[in-house]
Formats: structure tokens, C-alpha cells, sequence
């Protein structure tokens, strides 16, 4: 639609700028996606995989489309929105269909429901791979925010020396667990932030999910993901994130995940559930 139709055109018009100039936020940039499409209250957006998205050795990780599921969601909001404004995540929910591909791309198509004067807003989504398979079904709820100019500065394709794998990416190093808890130290790195200058939704479900797959070991396979985000993690901040088995059961196994500022407090909270066996 033109930039001068519709209710919600300032949002659709910065949603284009970004797809035609790039000015993506850093950790959209960091991890390749692009925003293929833009209407009102609706984006496509796809994510290559490439080696950064890989475990170390053979293997992939369910939480690469948890990732790519904040992205396709909070620009669906944006794209309802009467003006720029950014969108905080207040929760998010992710239904593990597949196993995550190992090559090939994600491609995220999801809607918001209409702008509603600033209050929460729901959105929903498909995470399919480039074959069309169903790989994750996605939801949350959204709030509309200003965009600090300092952060919205901070907007574009970050340069960094590309990473072996998922965990240089991130540059995290989980040890391993003991008994069924384990942790490890992020650096919110701007490379890793929204437009808000600090850290993107989307990394700390990604991070969350990661450990909670670490902590489950081989063999398991998460089946939904559910993620309340508590507050803001500042540019630059320590992070440490965590995770431990809740209950393990012949066949499934409950997780809870979080992170956690140098002041101690929780800024995102994880509930994983996987099948193990």
C-alpha cells in the first residue's frame, strides 16, 4: 500500500525504508535475515542458515527459529502502528514443529491484530523452511515503544568476523551441566541489540533455548518454548544465563531458563518442554 494510505502507512513506509536501505537493527543484520514483504499488520521474513547457525560438529539447534520467530512477529506489529515506533516484547511462544534444517533458509510469515491505542498487541505466525515444511508455529504479545535516537543510531549490518558456529556467534561457551543445571556468561554486545540499544528479543529466547538444550543433552528435542521478557537488557551489560531440569520423565522433560543482569535481576524467563528418549 502507499505510504499516505492507511491507518498504520507509517509503519508499512519504515518497515520499506528498511528493506530498501538495510537499516535493519544490528542483531537483524548480525544474523542475516531480510524482510521480503510488507502490508499492513503483516511481514514475511526469512533467514538463510548458514554455517553461524550451526551447532559445533554435526547437528542444528531448535532455538534458531526462536530467533527468527521475535523478528517476524514484532515487525508485523510494527506494521500496524500509526507512527515509527518500535515494539517491546512482553511475551512470546514458541510450538516446535520440525527439526531445524541444517542449510537451505527459515522464512517467518506472520500478522498482527490491529493497533489497539498503544495497549498489547497479539500477533501470530508460521516458520516454515524453503521446501514450504511447517517448522514452528509462533505467537506473542506486543507492546508499541519509542525509539531512543541514541539507539535508533545504532541501526545497520554490523561488521564482525563471521563465526565458526552458533556459539561464536554468540560468543558463549556452555559447560557442561551438573546436576541438571548449567550456566554461562553473555556479553550484549551491540552486534546483539534492537533499535532500542539493548538486547534484541529475539537473541534471548535464542540464548535461553540454546541452554536449555544444553542442559537437556543429546537426544532431546524441544517441543514448545514459552518466553516472558521481565526488562530490558542494557547495551554492553553482563548476562549470565542459566538453565535447569524441572523434571525429566521417560519420555518428555520439563526446563526453565533465564537471564540474568550483573545486579541479579531476571530480565527473561524460559519455560521449555521437550520430548527425551
Amino acid at each position: 500500500m502507499p505510504d499516505s494510505e492507511g491507518p498504520a502507512a507509517d509503519g508499512v513506509a519504515r518497515l520499506r525504508r528498511w528493506h530498501a536501505a538495510r537499516g535493519v537493527p544490528p542483531a537483524v543484520g548480525r544474523l542475516r535475515m531480510q524482510l521480503l514483504a510488507v502490508e499492513l499488520a503483516a511481514t514475511t521474513v526469512r533467514m538463510p542458515l548458514h554455517p553461524e547457525l550451526l551447532l559445533p560438529g554435526p547437528g542444528t539447534s531448535a532455538a534458531v527459529p526462536a530467533a527468527l520467530a521475535d523478528v517476524g512477529l514484532t515487525t508485523s506489529v510494527v506494521a500496524s502502528l500509526p507512527s515509527g515506533q518500535a515494539v517491546t516484547t512482553i511475551a512470546m511462544t514458541v510450538d516446535h514443529l520440525l527439526a531445524t534444517p541444517a542449510s537451505g533458509a527459515l522464512v517467518a510469515t506472520c500478522r498482527s491484530e490491529p493497533y489497539a491505542g498503544g495497549a498489547a498487541q497479539h500477533a501470530v505466525g508460521l516458520i516454515h523452511d524453503d521446501t514450504g515444511r511447517r517448522v514452528a508455529a509462533v505467537s506473542g504479545w506486543f507492546l508499541p515503544a519509542e525509539v531512543p535516537h541514541e539507539g535508533a543510531a545504532r541501526t545497520g549490518l554490523p561488521t564482525e568476523p563471521p563465526g565458526a558456529d552458533l556459539l561464536e556467534l554468540l560468543q558463549v561457551a556452555p559447560a557442561p551441566p551438573v546436576e541438571g543445571a548449567l550456566s554461562f556468561p553473555l556479553h550484549a554486545r551491540d552486534a546483539l541489540g534492537n533499535v532500542s540499544g539493548t538486547l534484541h528479543g529475539g537473541v534471548g529466547a535464542l540464548t535461553s533455548s540454546l541452554a536449555a538444550e544444553a542442559v537437556l543433552g543429546s537426544g532431546a528435542r524441544l517441543l514448545t518454548s514459552t518466553y516472558a521478557y521481565l526488562r530490558p537488557i542494557p547495551r554492553d551489560a553482563a548476562v549470565t544465563v542459566s538453565a535447569r531440569v524441572l523434571r525429566r520423565g521417560r519420555r518428555t522433560a520439563s526446563v526453565e531458563a533465564v537471564l540474568v543482569t550483573a545486579d541479579g535481576r531476571e530480565a527473561l524467563r524460559a519455560a521449555v518442554v521437550a520430548a527425551v528418549g
